[in-house]
């Protein structure tokens, strides 16, 4: 994320506004606004929320650039020349980053982490895309979080950052245009919304949300009106060819007094989760590289301060929303290739489409009941005489794989319409 100073100056330039135009709009002379862009004057709160009301740059974004220390921490800095003396060893010497990571490590096994309360659930898939993408940056990167918020929550998919992110060292910042497009699909293809966000922290090995993050958390809450949200904190331990990347997930509660992030557990469930299997299956989102997460095994990951990997819970059903989702919108492509209406049939093994294709001959689907949903016949019938003949599909076909399935019918459609 840019600093400050850097973030003030883009947005006056982007106005074509001058160092005074910018002083005269916010009650300071040019020479201060020449300061504040060079980060050698940081404005106080007042000012701060003058410029943020002037250049339209939210509060948040403008206080999460602001890299000063807090008066209280300054203070407290100032009282220890000891530890003044320390840190400026510390920014001179070659190995400051690693002697920050042994110390944040220290810290870390000297105030243990809090217990982790309540349950997310995941799928191997997520989990192993967050470690694919934390682990491909050497500086921080992250990306989003999308499912559905109920009794317990479930992450049914994790995506990396759009392609105007912006990552360096200590700070990363979402696309945010592209993720109110990619919210925007995904909430009306699958119903699934965005609770939160996961990204790394490569350098100082922080497991928790800083207080930038909190912050940004609570706005988008307070202005979604979202009663929980999630987040993920990666840190990678060594930084050797193949580090161990360890998962720390936090939940945010609105309905209660108590709103600051609180640790909680994740029920991983094997393989492939529903909804990236689906977009693979339709190529969507090819920026993304769903398939990525096949880079990371899952012997790499850890959760918390665990050990040894996640284990993997019995594999479940794949939940109603998504299942419902899926067949919907299949009869709904089956309908604009065929220009009339998709009769959908429940049946003892899951259930038939039936698309007309000329005349009194149409096509039937046998789709089955467990995920991903297997197309298990195609059958060309003749509601004239009652016959029922079969018709060769490819292999491995699933209800999520619309366009192959809207190829079988066209091709049958093709083939009737030669034949008359």
């Amino acid at each position: 994320m840019p600093e400050l100073g850097e973030l003030v100056r883009k947005q006056r330039l982007a106005r074509n506004w001058s160092l005074r135009r910018l002083g005269e709009e916010i009650g300071v002379t040019a020479a201060y606004v020449g300061d504040i862009e060079a980060n050698r004057r940081l404005p106080g709160p007042e000012l701060k929320q003058r410029i943020a009301a002037v250049l339209n740059i939210g509060l948040e974004d403008l206080e999460a650039a602001d890299s000063r220390l807090s008066p209280d921490l300054r203070e407290w800095i100032d009282e220890r020349p000891q530890l003044i003396a320390s840190l400026r060893s510390l920014k001179a010497s070659p190995e400051a980053d690693m002697l920050i990571q042994r110390l944040a490590r220290f810290l870390h096994r000297r105030y243990p982490p809090k217990t982790p309360r309540g349950v997310l659930v995941t799928w191997e898939s997520e989990l192993r895309a967050i470690a694919a993408e934390a682990s491909a940056w050497s500086i921080e990167t992250g990306g989003d979080l999308f499912g559905r918020w109920h009794d317990i929550p479930a992450i049914l998919l994790a995506t990396k950052a759009g392609p105007n992110a912006q990552r360096n060292n200590a700070h990363f910042r979402l696309d945010v245009d592209y993720l109110r497009q990619i919210s925007e699909t995904l909430a009306s293809d699958w119903a699934l919304r965005y609770f939160g966000d996961w990204h790394s922290h490569h350098r100082l090995g922080l497991s928790s949300p800083s207080g930038g993050d909190q912050k940004r958390i609570h706005s988008l809450a307070s202005r979604n009106e979202f009663t929980g949200m999630a987040e993920i904190i990666v840190t990678l331990e060594d930084t050797r060819n193949e580090p161990t990347i360890r998962i720390h997930p936090w939940a945010y509660d609105f309905t209660g007094g108590n709103s600051g992030p609180q640790p909680i557990k994740v029920k991983v469930l094997p393989g492939i989760g529903p909804i990236r299997q689906a977009l693979l299956a339709r190529r969507a989102f090819p920026e993304q590289e769903l398939f990525a997460w096949e880079k990371i095994s899952m012997q790499r990951i850890r959760v918390g301060s665990d050990t040894t990997p996640p284990a993997l819970e019995p594999m479940s059903d794949v939940d109603v929303v998504t299942r419902e989702k899926t067949i919907s919108q299949l009869a709904e492509a089956l309908e604009q290739a065929s220009g009339s209406p998709v009769e959908q049939h429940s049946t003892g093994f899951g259930s038939v489409l039936v698309a007309k294709l000329h005349r009194t001959l149409y096509l039937g689907f046998a789709l089955g009941a467990p995920w991903p949903i297997n197309v298990l016949e195609v059958h060309r019938l003749n509601r004239a005489d009652g016959s029922a003949e079969s018709i060769e599909a490819p292999a491995g076909l699933v209800a999520a794989d619309i366009q192959g399935i809207v190829n079988v019918f066209r091709s049958a459609k093709e083939k009737e319409r030669a034949s008359v």
